[in-house]
């Protein structure tokens, strides 16, 4: 009896399972239906609803009563999105079983009811010297943001989430405030404030090598905006000795000795006058700025009469070119390439750098003469100078653009302010070598006297050096020195002095050749391979050698400066207030008062 009603069980059990595998069959079709409303229950019409399933996509609308059905052929997740203009969408996946009948109602809020505009940060203190920062802006709507009028020291620009605000340091004594206006829409203006602590800020605003315009202190100094007090001075782990100036804004260094080739770090810690301590970290030097440029083999330095441009010619295997350098901060600005070897001369009447190349023409060398605008670097035109089968070996321009160049053993003029017209210039004996007749004695050529006045110089077979000076306003030509020895010969154009040295000789002889003058420099030991004429607060001017002495022609007093090796060249500008030199490969510019004014703290 028991076992026939356990075979009874097994079978409703089957019959059981096997009615339930029907109805719940998969490709049954199904039904969703629905009403869309708003937050208040009424019925939303026109509501677009956009479906998606494995195997099909499609849309329908909502009746003038929110109502919708959707009839699906199988079962399966689809996927719901219900949009309408003015309210906030919304999306949903729902999973249907074979033959389901689905109930889905949908609530959408309009969009203001949806919006939000959340600021993290409404106030914030920054400090006087300036800051950089940014506030989360968090939102789903657009909004615009407008500064008052008065803030221009602040500036703001959205990204992303995030609003970026960039505050000026505060050079005034007051605290200020500026407002930041936010408008999102379909919300209320929320404000951000930001509150600047007073200034001004102490800041370093001078030192010595930071300006290239003029050095107001006789000792190294650095100078701070505001007043300070000194907690310590040091520069490689010593102390240094230091004196405040009347206004405690500026420090005086009276133990500092300067190489006059590399920075000199110092550490400062001081106070300002709130008691707030703060350090800097500096470098003291002495030049303006210096160029890593190829061998110095062939390079010629020219500043251009305003003393605005300094060129210099190099000349690295067969790479030759023209750079052009700002005097103001020695940085390289537009060269120009050069395609062969060349002379570089420089025209003060048209701003010009004159550049001379040779060329075979039939049966002789001809002189090509590229000019180039020495302020923009442009090629302005090109001459050829065809003149007696020579070559031009030297040229210098007067102020009213007339030239004297020489080609060979004859000297011609070349006047710029007339198209350039050319001829020969002088036959005269004095002129010549008195041992060898037809040897022109002159090889170089030199402007001084505000480019007034030429400088011609060479040496005879004899050794004996002839200095000559010429007008080209009255047209008169001078023998205004001559002398048995071999001199090298340096002028400037702000003198009007001819100063013939060597470096075996123990006297450096000044020659004015305007009133025919001479002045001699006695020297301690031998003499020098080159040097520059500097701009001193005396009547006379200072000269640096290549060796590095500083010599006044007023007194001739000697100041010696620890140096290895002598400069290979050494050039002022036409004013005498900057110098340019190259040393071990390195070319340095520097201002003439470093040496006049602070030769006591030079090594």
């Amino acid at each position: 009896m028991q076992q026939s009603n356990f075979k009874l069980l097994l079978i409703l059990l089957f019959i059981s399972t096997f009615s339930s595998c029907v109805v719940s069959s998969y490709d049954d079709p199904c039904i969703i239906s629905g009403k869309v409303t708003d937050s208040a229950g009424k019925g939303l019409p026109e509501v677009l609803i956009s479906l998606k399933s494995k195997l099909f996509e499609d849309s329908l609308k909502t009746d003038a009563k929110g109502n919708y059905k959707i009839n699906l052929s199988e079962a399966g997740i689809v996927e719901l999105v219900f949009l309408k203009t003015g309210y906030s969408s919304k999306s949903s996946n729902l999973v249907l079983l074979g033959g389901e009948k689905k109930k889905y109602d949908v609530i959408m809020n309009t969009l203001s009811e949806d919006a939000y505009f959340n600021v993290e940060i409404k106030e914030k203190t920054v400090f006087n010297t300036g800051e950089i920062f940014s506030i989360g802006i968090h939102t789903n709507v657009l909004y615009e943001l407008e500064l008052e009028s008065k803030a221009s020291w602040i500036s703001c620009t959205k990204s992303g989430s995030f609003l970026n605000i960039k505050c000026d340091s505060n050079e005034t004594t007051d605290e200020r405030i500026a407002l930041i206006i936010l408008k999102p829409e379909g919300k209320p203006n929320d404000t951000i404030t930001i509150q600047q602590l007073a200034g001004p800020v102490l800041r370093v605003i001078d030192y010595t090598g930071l300006k290239t315009t003029s050095f107001p202190q006789t000792k190294p100094f650095v100078t701070f905006s505001r007043e300070i007090s000194v907690v310590s001075a040091s520069s490689s782990n010593q102390n240094l000795q230091y004196e405040l100036s009347d206004d405690k804004k500026t420090i005086n260094f009276s133990n500092i000795k300067f190489s006059a080739f590399s920075p000199m770090p110092i550490k400062l810690t001081v106070k300002d006058s709130d008691g707030i301590q703060l350090s800097f970290e500096l470098d003291l030097k002495l030049f303006i700025n210096t160029q890593s440029l190829p061998s110095h083999n062939g390079q010629k330095y020219i500043f251009t009469n305003d003393d605005k441009y300094i060129w210099v010619y190099t000349a690295n295997g067969y790479s030759y070119t023209l750079r052009r350098f700002s005097s103001a901060d020695f940085k390289e600005e537009t060269p120009i390439t050069l395609t062969q070897s060349a002379n570089i001369f420089y025209n003060p009447y048209n701003n010009s750098l004159y550049v001379t190349t040779y060329r075979s023409f039939e049966d002789r060398q001809v002189s090509d003469i590229s000019i180039y605008n020495a302020e923009t670097s442009a090629f302005i035109s090109k001459l050829t100078i065809d003149l007696n089968y020579n070559t031009i070996s030297d040229m210098a321009f007067s102020a009213s653009g007339y030239g004297i160049m020489i080609l060979g053993n004859e000297l011609y003029y070349i006047d710029s302010a007339n198209e350039h017209k050319c001829g020969l210039f002088s036959t005269l004996s004095m002129l010549y070598d008195q041992h060898e007749k037809s040897r022109l004695i002159p090889s170089h050529i030199d402007m001084c006297n505000n480019n007034k006045t030429f400088i011609l110089y060479g040496v005879d077979i004899s050794g004996a050096t002839s200095v000559y000076s010429y007008n080209p306003e009255n047209r008169v030509l001078r023998l205004v020195f001559n002398n048995g020895e071999n001199y090298e010969v340096v002028t400037n154009n702000f003198v009007d002095v001819a100063y013939c040295f060597n470096e075996n000789s123990t006297k450096i002889i000044c020659m004015n050749v305007v009133n025919f003058k001479a002045k001699i420099l006695n020297l301690p030991s031998t003499g020098v391979r080159n040097l520059a004429v500097l701009k001193a607060d005396g009547t006379d001017p200072n000269i640096l050698t290549s060796n590095f002495s500083l010599i006044s022609v007023d007194d001739n007093s000697i100041k010696n400066f620890t140096h290895q090796g002598d400069s290979y060249y050494i050039k002022s500008s036409n004013d005498g207030k900057l110098v340019v030199l190259n040393y071990k490969g390195t070319i340095y510019l520097y201002q003439s008062e470093i040496f006049t004014k602070y030769y006591n703290y030079i090594k």
